[in-house]
C-alpha cells in the first residue's frame, strides 16, 4: 500500500471498494493458534501488557500477556507445535487489569520475576525458580491522586549493584479528558524509586529531577552516549518527548528532543544507521484523527505534533529528526515501535502497530498495522519500506509488537499485542544465516552492547534494552542477521561496567549464551 493511503479518508474511502489482495507467495511468518481475547471493562484504560519470561531457566522464553479487569493473565509456553497456556498454578494472575510487565531477576537468585503495573497498583512476583510465583505489592505512598500506573522500566541508574525502578503514571481512566495538554490537574507525574536492598524502595524523583510534565505512555532506560549509565526518555501524552541525561551523580537533566507537542505512544530503540549508538522511534496519532481535533488547550507557542518521530543519535544528547528520511511520514495511528532485523540481512527493520479502539472510524475501518523492512532508494539512502509479504497484517486494535523465540531455532518469532481484541501470534521462518547471543536477564547484563564483523567486512551493534515497544518487555536474545556472510570474524561483548570480551569466529545459525 501507497504510505499516503494509510490516514482516515483515503483508508475509509478504498475500503469500501477495495478487495483482499491475495498473496500467491508463500509469507516468511506462519500465523499460528492463539486463544486469547483481551477484554476491555471501561472502568479502567485499555491497555495490556506483555513480556517474554524464561520461567524455569530451561534456556526457553514463555510468554506473559495481562488480562483485563476481572479477566485473568495468561502465561504461554511452546508444547507439542503450539501454544499452551500454563498460567493455572503459577500464582502470577489477578482479576485486577494489567497494563505494562517487565521481565527481570529483581533479587538476584538467578530466577527471572515479573513486575506488572496493574491499574491497582505495582506487583512483584518472585519466582521460585520452578515457575510458581509469589505475590508482593511494591507500596508508592507518593503515586498521584486518581492515576494508573502504565508501566515499570527498570534499570540502576545509580551503579550500586541492584534494579530500581522508573514508574510510568496516566490519568485514571474516568478523569481522562483527551487533548488536555496544559492543566496541571490532568497530568500525573511519574516517579522514580530508588531500591535501597531488599527491594526496599524511595521515592527519590524530587532530587533526580525526572519527573516528567505530562502523563506518561511509557519510558525506557538505556545508555544514549556511551558512558555506561542509563539515561531516561520519557513518552509522553500531550507533550514533548523527554530525554535525560544520567549525571552519574543521582540527578540527571534534560536534553532536548524538539519533537512537538504530541501523543508520543511508546518508544523503539535501535542502532537503525550501525554508527554505534541507539537511535530512537515514537509513534504518534498520524493522519488518522484531525488536527483540528486534537488541538484541545495546546497554547499558540506549542509546536502541534501529529506525525511519528525518528530521531538520529548524532551523539553526545544531539537528535536529528528524520522521520520523513526514512519515509515513515504521513502514517496513521499508532502504537508501541519495536526494531528487530527479521530478515537476517543485518539491517533493522520497524514494526509498528496501530487503531485505536475509542475512534469510531477505526471500528469499522482498521489499519493493518506496519510491518517495515530496512531498504536501500536508489541514492543509497536508507529507508523503511512497508513489506506485506511478510504476513502480519495485524486488522485489530493493536498496541505493541513482542519478539521471542517459541520454537528454539534461535529466529525470533512474533506477536502482535492487541488491546480489546484477539492476540496473533506467528512462527520465524526466515532463511539466511545469523548468531544469536543470549544475555541473563538481570541487572548485572542488562546494557550490555555487543558488537560483530563479519567475514564480509559489515559491522552490526545491539543493545541489550528492557521495555521496547508499549508496555512490553522484548526477550533478551540479541540476533544479527549476517546478509548472506557465511562466518563471523569476531564479536566483542562490552559489559555494562565498561569491560569487555571479545569473541574469536563465534559459530552461526546457533546461539551462544553469555555471561560475566
Amino acid at each position: 500500500m501507497n504510505k499516503t493511503l494509510n490516514g482516515v479518508i483515503p483508508a475509509f474511502l478504498l475500503a469500501a471498494c477495495a478487495t483482499t489482495a491475495v498473496q500467491s507467495e508463500s509469507t516468511q511468518f506462519q500465523p499460528i493458534e492463539i486463544d486469547f481475547k483481551v477484554v476491555w471493562d471501561q472502568d479502567v484504560h485499555p491497555f495490556t501488557g506483555a513480556t517474554a519470561i524464561d520461567i524455569d531457566g530451561d534456556g526457553r522464553d514463555e510468554v506473559f500477556i495481562g488480562g483485563g479487569l476481572n479477566q485473568a493473565d495468561r502465561l504461554y509456553q511452546w508444547r507439542n507445535g503450539a501454544l499452551a497456556n500454563i498460567e493455572p498454578g503459577t500464582g502470577i494472575s489477578s482479576m485486577d487489569a494489567t497494563h505494562g510487565a517487565m521481565s527481570l531477576d529483581m533479587d538476584s537468585d538467578g530466577d527471572v520475576d515479573l513486575i506488572l503495573a496493574r491499574a491497582g497498583g505495582i506487583y512483584l512476583y518472585l519466582n521460585n525458580g520452578e515457575g510458581v510465583f509469589s505475590e508482593k505489592l511494591i507500596r508508592v505512598p507518593s503515586q498521584p491522586d486518581e492515576s494508573e500506573p502504565f508501566q515499570v522500566a527498570v534499570t540502576d541508574y545509580d551503579r550500586d549493584g541492584d534494579v530500581d525502578l522508573y514508574v510510568s503514571y496516566f490519568v485514571a481512566f474516568p478523569f481522562f479528558m483527551s487533548a488536555t495538554f496544559n492543566d496541571p490537574k490532568h497530568s500525573k507525574t511519574n516517579i522514580l524509586l530508588r531500591n535501597d536492598g531488599d527491594l526496599r524502595f524511595t521515592d527519590v524523583t524530587a532530587e533526580a529531577g525526572v519527573a516528567g510534565h505530562a502523563n506518561t505512555f511509557g519510558a525506557i532506560l538505556l545508555d544514549l552516549n556511551g558512558d555506561f549509565y542509563d539515561d531516561l526518555v520519557v513518552a509522553q501524552n500531550t507533550w514533548e518527548v523527554e530525554i535525560f541525561e544520567n549525571m552519574k551523580d543521582g540527578t540527571f537533566e534534560s536534553r532536548p528532543t524538539n519533537t512537538g507537542y504530541g501523543f508520543w505512544m511508546g518508544v523503539g530503540a535501535g542502532d537503525i544507521d550501525n554508527d554505534g549508538d541507539q537511535d530512537l522511534f515514537f509513534p504518534n496519532v498520524g493522519n488518522s484523527i484531525p488536527s483540528w481535533l486534537t488541538m484541545g488547550d495546546i497554547f499558540p507557542d506549542q509546536r502541534h505534533s501529529h506525525d511519528w518521530s525518528l530521531l538520529r543519535n548524532d551523539g553526545n544528547f544531539r537528535f536529528t529528526e528524520t522521520v520523513s528520511d526514512w519515509e515513515i511520514d504521513n502514517e496513521g495511528f499508532a502504537w508501541g515501535g519495536v526494531f528487530e532485523d527479521v530478515n537476517l540481512d543485518g539491517k533493522l527493520d520497524l514494526f509498528v502497530a496501530q487503531n485505536y479502539v475509542k475512534w469510531p472510524i477505526h471500528r469499522l475501518f482498521k489499519l493493518e498495522g506496519r510491518a517495515y523492512l530496512q531498504d536501500t532508494k536508489a541514492s543509497g539512502a536508507p529507508f523503511f519500506r512497508h513489506a506485506p509479504e511478510l504476513g502480519l497484517k495485524n486488522k485489530r486494535y493493536g498496541q505493541s509488537s513482542l519478539f521471542v523465540d517459541l520454537d528454539g531455532d534461535y529466529r525470533l518469532d512474533y506477536f502482535w499485542v492487541n488491546m480489546n481484541d484477539e492476540q496473533a501470534a506467528f512462527l520465524n521462518k526466515s532463511e539466511g544465516n545469523f548468531v544469536s547471543f543470549r544475555l541473563p536477564d538481570d541487572i548485572a547484563h542488562l546494557g550490555t552492547q555487543i558488537y560483530i564483523v563479519t567475514q564480509n567486512g559489515k559491522s552490526y551493534t545491539r543493545q541489550f534494552i528492557a521495555g521496547e515497544g508499549y508496555l512490553t518487555d522484548q526477550s533478551s536474545d540479541l540476533v544479527f542477521g549476517l546478509d548472506g556472510a557465511e562466518a563471523v570474524e569476531k564479536a566483542v561483548v562490552t559489559w555494562p561496567d565498561g569491560t569487555s570480551l571479545e569473541i574469536a569466529n563465534p559459530a552461526i545459525n546457533t546461539r551462544h549464551s553469555l555471561s560475566r
